[in-house]
């Protein structure tokens, strides 16, 4: 599906740039309207960029560079300075060129009467769409600093959360890296050597070191086919994974894989929910919030059901049981909600339930730690053990026969 930049303005008065995917200009300017967004502008994405290498990277800003500097925003404008001062301060400490160049644009905007919110909108997708919205929030309460410290908790929480999941999973990566070169260096080096010694064995090799040479023999006579087939499977499968059938198919697999689906989905969870009671402490409405977190979670499958979430209370559905039609969420997240509707003190409970989720997550990983480590190390010493069996095996055989 063709993607699209469309600038639209929010039911709360917020101006945001976006991407979309949808079949046809029209089809996109229709749903944008039945979601009540007005529309300035839509163009369509150009796809040239992503078919270079590194070319549908978005122009970004490192998530420490960012909160470093909204630390300081944040201290300056507490501190009594004006905004346009405190600006001017944190350029002259700025070294990415980049981020230099954007906050200096954000800069002249401000100081040409618009508001911080819309000036960070108009740098297009260097700068998160929630920062944006939770500046707009700010403006409005004149609570800037405070909602800039909320913002800041909230990327710290998510990341030192992201930073642990990734964290898990280096070691086993390491050691499945390490097993995939080990047994490679045995089929294409050793295995070679052996098999000009057991030529004269002929059908007498044992049914295992037949399967080993033959397999060493295909890898090492198509060595340069198998790369290229390799690299084009690779090209290929990177391909269909940007467009919208393979996201979702990637997100959809990334939730249902056996032991590491679940932390994908608990992670999800709480992102979302996270995300939303930061909104919503904001004092961006619900209807708003929701939509923003949709985007937020970073699974497609989950952004599809919850923008269905969003639709459902924008006409009159309560938030508890349209999170409970989609299936993605465990009774515990729904009765926090629920409760939180009730009583008022929504944006707390969904802290509590992420808080929760997070929780979960820490236990599932040490649990999948425990079993993981041991298990590859026993995997691989079995995938070695079986190419040394196999290319000893003639040996043993043979010596058994010559002892009797």
């Amino acid at each position: 599906m063709p993607e699209f930049i469309a600038k639209i303005g929010m039911t709360d008065g917020t101006v945001m740039e976006r991407a979309y995917t949808a079949e046809s200009e029209g089809a996109l300017r229709a749903e944008l309207q039945d979601r009540e967004y007005l529309i300035f502008t839509i163009r369509r994405k150009s796809g040239l960029a992503a078919l270079l290498p590194g070319g549908a990277r978005k122009r970004s800003v490192s998530t420490k560079e960012f909160l470093l500097f909204n630390q300081e925003l944040a201290a300056l404008i507490k501190a009594g300075l004006p905004i346009i001062a405190s600006l001017e301060i944190l350029l002259e400490r700025r070294k990415n060129v980049l981020f230099k160049k954007a906050l200096e644009d954000v800069r002249d905007r401000v100081r040409g009467g618009a508001a911080l919110s819309e000036a960070f909108v108009a740098q297009g997708e260097m700068f998160p769409a929630i920062y944006s919205a939770t500046l707009a929030s700010g403006e409005r309460s004149g609570e800037i600093a405070s909602v800039l410290l909320r913002y800041i908790s909230y990327q710290k929480t998510m990341g030192a959360l992201r930073r642990k999941i990734v964290g898990a999973l280096i070691y086993p990566a390491i050691l499945f890296t390490l097993m995939i070169g080990l047994v490679f260096i045995l089929v294409t080096f050793v295995v070679p050597k052996f098999t000009d010694f057991y030529a004269d064995f002929g059908g007498d090799l044992p049914l295992l070191t037949r399967i080993l040479m033959a397999f060493s023999s295909a890898v090492t006579d198509h060595l340069v086919v198998a790369l290229v087939v390799t690299a084009g499977a690779a090209l290929g499968l990177r391909a269909w994974l940007r467009t919208e059938a393979g996201k979702i198919a990637w997100d959809r697999l990334a939730i249902r894989i056996p032991v590491l689906g679940g932390v994908n989905h608990r992670f999800a969870v709480s992102r979302f929910m996270r995300t939303l009671g930061t909104l919503i402490a904001g004092g961006i409405p619900a209807v708003t919030a929701l939509g923003m977190s949709a985007r937020a979670v970073g699974n497609r499958l989950f952004e599809t059901q919850l923008l269905d979430v969003e639709r459902q209370v924008r006409e009159g559905s309560s938030l508890w049981q349209a999170l409970e039609r989609t299936g993605l969420f465990n009774d515990i997240a729904i009765e926090m909600t629920k409760v939180g509707e009730s009583t008022g003190a929504l944006q707390d409970m969904l802290t509590n339930a992420s808080d929760f989720y997070d929780e979960e997550i820490d236990a599932r990983i040490a649990t999948i730690m425990i079993f993981l480590e041991p298990l590859m190390l026993v995997i691989m010493g079995a995938f070695v053990a079986l190419i040394m069996l196999a290319i000893y095996l003639p040996l043993l055989q043979s010596y058994s026969q010559s002892s009797m």
